[in-house]
Order: structure tokens, then C-alpha cells, then sequence
């Protein structure tokens, strides 16, 4: 009898584990097809037109549908998450509510099936993220993607024929994305994030190809020009240093990339073909053989310079004076950097009043385009910001519907230029859909930032998890900041990067016992 029992005990053992294990994959499926999906709209088509987000909007709502009658897949949703739901939901809720009083009904349906596609992202990244052991994988599969973006926007410089730019100034990079400052954007959040793997990496050659594709993203990055995309990123990689504890580490890994980065850039920033308007077919395709060959350069020395640091640092460990000294050493190199700028732009331009006068002009007036980055005008975003703030306070309750700033722009525009955008995330929500829809989102991005860096900061000497929250924390700032003056939301493949790594970050936030003690020693360290 005992015997009996004991083979009926271990039968319901297996019959209640299995539902636990196929859930588990389930969740995972999710996942996959939650990063293939935006992997695939990233890098091979663009999601921008309606015709192709919207088969995609429509499937991921249909998974979403599915998750529903799935036992338990959202029993672990943290409260917060609930919340955080609750905000992107009011805001979609006010979206398809303005069909009552919209300028537009077609676009008003499509900016909530957009919405609507970004939530469902959110909320099943959310759930779906079962297990510490997922987490950095799922860091690498992003990096992977971004590094495609990166790989793509340096061929339009090395192949730019058969790899042509389709920005409007026909000289900027804008990759697969179709904007060179959403790419640059999408570029910045990579940065940091592999700057947080790198900084908890045992195994020299995975820390050496981190270093190339940290090296390729600069790259990447600095060949869009993008004002907001570059500031966006020094503004990130400040939080970082903030939020981590393991701040020299991170200084020494950018450093060794920037060392390389910095000749590539010296060493080929004379080529007329690279960044200046107008230039032939031949100086375009020289200009990109030359570049490629210090490129390949830049790269091997980002390779070997990683790996040799990660070979001191796997052998030695560096005791606090030193580490002190280190960075105060870092510190007043970076000072002194920033000074040594300012002199130069101040002395290229021929003194204060002539610099001040070159930063505020419009940066499209200059044949080389790198010299936009020398220019703090907003361009026609005043204009934009202007008509928008009147139409809010015009209708501040309802605005003028979803998606439907395009026809207030034509109708009080004081330029003739056209424009789909207001340029800057949170006034659209207030001059499209009012008052309630702006506080929603920004109920969203005040919780959302302010519960991931607060776990991040209150995650003490556990460097793993502290370091995954902050780049996790820094690269959703990234995003949000650069918002303030770009249209990324009405570009699919960046924002539903955006909302799945939102849902990471919450989930890994919420989780206290995560890394989970038999698994923290070896899950983060290749």
C-alpha cells in the first residue's frame, strides 16, 4: 500500500508539473515572437505606412486575444504593472473615444490600432517574462537587432549605391528605419544597453565583439547627425554612471571604444564624399572606400583593446586607491574634453558672438551636414510647437482627434512646409486628444522611469541585477527624452522596442529575488 502510494504521489507530481512547464514554454513563445516581430520590422521592412503596420498591429492583437484564455499567463503581474497597463489603457481608451469629435475618423482608427499594438507589447512582455535566465539573452537578441541597424547605416556609407540614403537631405544615414533620427535613437538605446552586458561579462572574446558592436553604434550614431539622438545618449550615459555601481568599469568600456572611434573620426573627416551635400557619385563611393578601410581598423582595435582589458581584469583586481584614482582621472579627462570643445567651436567660428550666432542658425543651411551638430536650432519645431499649444488650448478637453494634427497644421500653418507631426510626443497627446490623454502618458513615463531606477538604485551591491536595471532604466530614458522632440511613436519597429523593454524592465523590477540565488553566479557571465 505505501508503495502504491507513494507511484499515485509521484504521477501527481508530473501532472502538476507539466501544465507549469508547457507554460512556461508558452510564455517564451511569446517572448520570441515579440522580438522576432520587432527584429523583423526593424531591420527588413519598415512599419512606417499603414499597409504594412497594420497586418502587424492586427496580429499581435490577435496573441494578445490568445494569452487571454491562457490559465495563469498573467497570474505574476505585478501590481505596478497593473497600473502602468491602466495609463497606456486610459490613453488608448481617450484615442478611440475621440472618433466622436475626430478631423479624421481613418486616422483616428489607425493612431488607436497603433496604440492599441503598443500596449498589447507591453502587457505581454510583462507577463510573459518568466525566469532571471531569459533576461540577458533577451538584452543580446536586442543588441543583435540594433546592431543590424548599425550594420545597415554604415553600408549606406561604404555601398552608397547599391545602399542609398532616403533622408531628405540625401546625406544622413537613416538605416532601415527611414529617419535618421529615430535610427539614431534606436542607436543610443544599444549603446547603453551594451554597455550594461559588458560591464557584467566574464568570457575576452564575447567582451571583445560587445566592443566592436559598441564601436559600430557610435559609428552609426555619429553618421545621422542627430542632434537630439547624440544628446539624447550623453544624457543617458550620465543616468547610467548615476544609477550604477559599477561605474569605472563602465567608463574604462566606452573609453576603449571611443579611443578607436575618435581617430576614425579624425582620420576621415576630410572626405568630401562622407557628409557634404552635393557630392558626385565618384567622391560618394571614394569617399566610402576610404572609410571602410579605417572603419576595419577602428574595429580591430576596439576588438583588441577589450579584450585586453578584460584579460587584466579577469587576473588583477584593482584595489580602491587605484580605483579612486581611475576615476578621477576619467573625470578630469571628460572636463577637460567638454573645455577643449568649447574652445575649438568658439575658435573655428571666430569668437563668442560669431559661435552663438552659428548654434541658434538653421542647420540645413550648411553644405556639410556634420556641422549641423554645431547648431542648437529646433528648426521648424517652434512652429509646430506653436500651432499645436493654440489648438490645445483651443479644444483643452478633447483636441481635435487621434492622429489628426496634419489637418490642423494645413489649416493654421504660418510656413508653407508640410508636416504629418507635431515633433514632440507628450504636446501631440494634448492638442490631438486633450488634457486627460497627455496626463495619462505622462502618468505612465513618471512610474514607469521613476519604479525602474528606484529598484535599480535600491538594488545595492547585487551588481548584476543593478546594472541590468540601469541600462534596462537608461536606455527607456533615452527613448523618452529624444521624444520630446521627435515623431518616434508614429514609427513602429522603435517604439515596439521601446514597450518591450518597458515590460522587461518592470517585470526584472519587481522580481526582489531576482537574480535567484542558484542561478545569480552564472546567468549574467558568459
Amino acid at each position: 500500500m505505501p508503495e502504491r502510494w507513494s507511484r499515485w504521489e509521484r504521477s501527481k507530481e508530473q501532472k502538476d508539473r507539466r501544465p507549469g512547464r508547457l507554460l512556461a514554454a508558452f510564455k517564451a513563445l511569446v517572448l520570441l515572437v515579440i522580438v522576432v516581430v520587432t527584429g523583423y520590422g526593424m531591420l527588413d521592412v519598415n512599419l512606417v505606412g499603414d499597409e504594412r503596420m497594420l497586418p502587424f498591429a492586427a496580429g499581435l492583437l490577435a496573441l494578445l486575444f490568445v494569452t487571454l484564455f491562457v490559465r495563469g499567463f498573467y497570474a505574476d503581474v505585478p501590481t505596478v504593472g497593473w497600473v502602468l497597463v491602466g495609463f497606456m489603457g486610459a490613453l488608448v481608451g481617450i484615442k478611440g473615444f475621440s472618433m466622436l469629435w475626430t478631423l479624421s475618423e481613418s486616422e483616428t482608427i489607425k493612431e488607436t490600432l497603433r496604440s492599441s499594438m503598443y500596449l498589447a507589447v507591453f502587457l505581454m512582455a510583462l507577463a510573459a517574462l518568466s525566469s532571471w535566465r531569459q533576461v540577458w539573452p533577451l538584452v543580446d537578441m536586442v543588441c543583435l537587432i540594433v546592431g543590424g541597424v548599425a550594420g545597415y547605416g554604415l553600408l549606406q556609407k561604404l555601398e552608397p549605391l547599391q545602399y542609398p540614403v532616403a533622408s531628405l537631405d540625401g546625406v544622413r544615414v537613416d538605416s532601415t528605419l527611414g529617419y535618421s533620427n529615430t535610427a539614431a535613437v534606436v542607436l543610443a538605446m544599444g549603446v547603453v544597453l551594451a554597455l550594461a552586458r559588458m560591464a557584467r561579462m566574464r568570457g575576452v572574446f564575447f567582451r571583445g565583439v560587445y566592443a566592436v558592436l559598441l564601436l559600430a553604434f557610435l559609428a552609426a550614431l555619429y553618421l545621422t547627425v542627430s542632434r537630439g539622438g547624440i544628446g539624447s545618449l550623453a544624457l543617458g550615459l550620465v543616468m547610467l554612471l548615476a544609477l550604477a555601481n559599477n561605474r569605472l568599469q563602465t567608463l574604462a568600456n566606452l573609453m576603449l571604444a571611443l579611443l578607436p572611434g575618435v581617430w576614425l573620426w579624425w582620420s576621415t573627416r576630410g572626405l568630401e564624399g562622407l557628409l557634404q551635400q552635393g557630392a558626385t557619385d565618384e567622391q560618394r563611393v571614394a569617399a566610402g572606400e576610404v572609410f571602410g578601410e579605417h572603419l576595419a581598423v577602428a574595429l580591430v582595435a576596439a576588438f583588441v583593446l577589450q579584450v585586453g582589458y578584460a584579460f587584466l581584469v579577469n587576473r588583477y583586481e584593482l584595489l580602491p586607491p587605484g580605483r579612486r584614482l581611475l576615476g578621477g582621472a576619467f573625470a578630469a579627462a571628460g572636463v577637460a574634453a567638454v573645455v577643449a570643445a568649447g574652445i575649438l567651436v568658439v575658435s573655428q567660428y571666430g569668437g563668442m558672438v560669431r559661435a552663438y550666432q552659428e548654434l541658434v542658425s538653421n542647420p540645413n543651411q550648411t553644405q556639410n551636414v556634420a556641422q549641423r551638430l554645431a547648431s542648437l536650432s529646433i528648426g521648424f519645431r517652434e512652429d509646430y510647437w506653436r500651432v499645436a499649444w493654440e489648438e490645445w488650448m483651443e479644444h483643452p478637453l478633447t483636441g481635435s482627434g487621434a492622429g489628426t494634427f496634419t489637418y490642423t497644421w494645413f489649416r493654421e500653418r504660418p510656413v508653407s512646409t508640410g508636416v504629418r507631426q507635431v515633433h514632440n510626443l507628450y504636446l501631440e497627446q494634448g492638442t490631438e486628444t486633450g488634457v486627460f490623454a497627455f496626463a495619462a502618458l505622462v502618468g505612465f513615463v513618471v512610474l514607469l522611469l521613476g519604479y525602474t531606477a528606484r529598484a535599480a538604485w535600491r538594488s545595492g551591491t547585487r551588481n548584476e541585477r543593478r546594472m541590468l536595471l540601469s541600462g534596462l532604466t537608461c536606455a527607456l530614458a533615452v527613448y523618452l527624452i529624444s521624444s520630446v522632440f521627435e515623431w518616434h511613436w508614429y514609427i513602429p519597429p522603435s517604439t515596439l522596442l521601446f514597450f518591450f523593454l518597458a515590460g522587461v524592465a518592470v517585470k526584472v523590477a519587481s522580481r526582489a529575488d531576482w537574480p535567484e540565488p542558484e542561478e545569480g553566479g552564472g546567468s549574467g557571465r558568459d
